[in-house]
């Protein structure tokens, strides 16, 4: 069931229930009213009749009700007036009519005299009839009539919402457009068009992402592939000595290697964006940082890269302790690698940022790609370029910033958001 017809259920059954008491409410009111009117004509009546007592003792003879409208009779004490609905023979009418009897005893002379007084209620009767159905016809009609507005009403304010429902069926991944503008002054329906505006986005920043990093991957995968099977059929069909079959044998597995790496860098990056390192502790950037430097001094003297680490604080990571580590190895291992012989790296860490420099190119790198999947700025490194894709990876899961700049200098620098 759709929603504005459940809603206009309830609202029925609502409206049903408070029309109805409401109409009874005032069907009994009105009754009573009409009621007290032919009371107080009543005690008017009897008024006048006992004046006229006054001035005609031969009143007192009076016994049939139906004839004269009013009748005495005898009383042995004086007892409280009371009223009562009855049917009586009007000989004036001919026929039984239901009537208003009020009963009195009053002092008269020596003793008590009780008077009967009536009044015909059929035409009161009729008119509460009367009144009864135009009460029904009014509940069916103000009943209908607030179903029908509010059903216009409702899906009118409804209308944006549908709007929105249709732009979302209607999106398509890969389309190159979001969702079209739906004007609506209701808060509820603005936050639910900029939640849909959100996920739009995110699903085709996710699609292009994904679509760019398969086409990406397959050719990274491809080229090696396509090259460790040229060789591995040169060394087949090659009359060479064993020195160049070795040499082939050392390239194919070489390639192979990278391959290797290239996978569980893949494999690294689909657990990091699929949140798979549930295990968080709080961790010294500043301890882990100087492990981390301490293992790459090899390479950076191999490379005659000097490696300098200054502490003037301790910016504290909440992450897994293998992810914090891949996090900085990542990071040093870029600005070794990129450096140039006779180089430096330098990293300073505070309470508040982590800053890696390193001398190598003397021009800036593109920083709306550097942190791109297979983004490299050079071949010769031999790297699967995802490096710096899984330390941004890393980064972003765990709402920290880390961004490049070029201050005569390559700088990366590490940040709580």
């Amino acid at each position: 069931m759709k929603l504005l017809n459940r809603s206009l259920m309830h609202l029925s059954v609502v409206l049903l229930l408070v029309l109805a008491v409401w109409a009874l409410a005032f069907f009994f009111i009105v009754r009573d009213a009409v009621v007290d009117s032919i009371d107080e004509g009543l005690e008017d009546q009897e008024e006048i009749i006992r004046y006229r007592l006054e001035q005609d003792s031969t009143l007192l003879h009076i016994r049939d009700l139906g004839l004269h409208g009013f009748a005495f009779a005898p009383a042995t004490a004086k007892t409280k007036a009371h009223y009562r609905d009855t049917m009586l023979y009007v000989p004036s009418e001919g026929e039984v009519e239901p009537v208003r009897l009020l009963t009195k005893t009053f002092k008269y002379g020596d003793g008590f005299q009780q008077l009967e007084v009536y009044t015909s209620t059929v035409e009161e009767d009729d008119l509460i009839e009367d009144l009864l159905i135009a009460v029904v016809v009014l509940y069916v009609v103000l009943l209908l009539t607030i179903i029908i507005v509010n059903n216009v009403v409702l899906r009118r304010m409804w209308r944006p919402f549908h709007s929105i429902l249709a732009e979302v069926k209607e999106f398509r991944l890969g389309s190159g457009r979001g969702l079209a503008e739906v004007p609506t002054g209701i808060s509820e329906f603005k936050e639910l068009k900029a939640a849909a505006d959100a996920l739009v986005c995110h699903a085709s920043d996710t699609y292009n992402n994904q679509r760019a990093f398969t086409e990406n991957a397959a050719h990274e995968l491809q080229t090696p592939l396509a090259i460790a099977i040229n060789k591995l059929e040169l060394l087949a069909e090659q009359e060479g000595s064993e020195a160049e079959r070795m040499a082939t044998t050392g390239e194919v597995l070489a390639l192979l290697e990278r391959l290797t790496r290239l996978n569980k860098s893949l494999l690294l990056l689909a657990r990091i964006e699929n949140r798979q390192f549930p295990d968080e502790q709080r961790i010294s950037c500043a301890a882990l940082l100087q492990d981390v430097m301490e293992e790459f001094e090899d390479l950076a003297a191999h490379r005659r890269v000097e490696l300098d680490l200054k502490v003037t604080g301790d910016l504290e990571l909440t992450m897994d302790t293998g992810l914090a580590r891949i996090l900085l190895t990542n990071l040093v291992k870029n600005a070794i690698v990129h450096n140039v012989p006779g180089g430096t790296v330098t990293a300073h860490v505070n309470a508040a940022q982590l800053t890696i420099r390193n001398t190598g190119a003397e021009l800036p790198l593109d920083d709306a790609r550097i942190f791109n999947r297979f983004h490299k700025e050079t071949t010769s490194t031999g790297g699967t370029g995802l490096g710096l894709a899984i330390a941004k990876a890393i980064a972003d899961m765990h709402g920290l910033q880390l961004s490049y700049v070029f201050e005569t200098v390559h700088i990366m620098r590490l940040r709580s958001a």
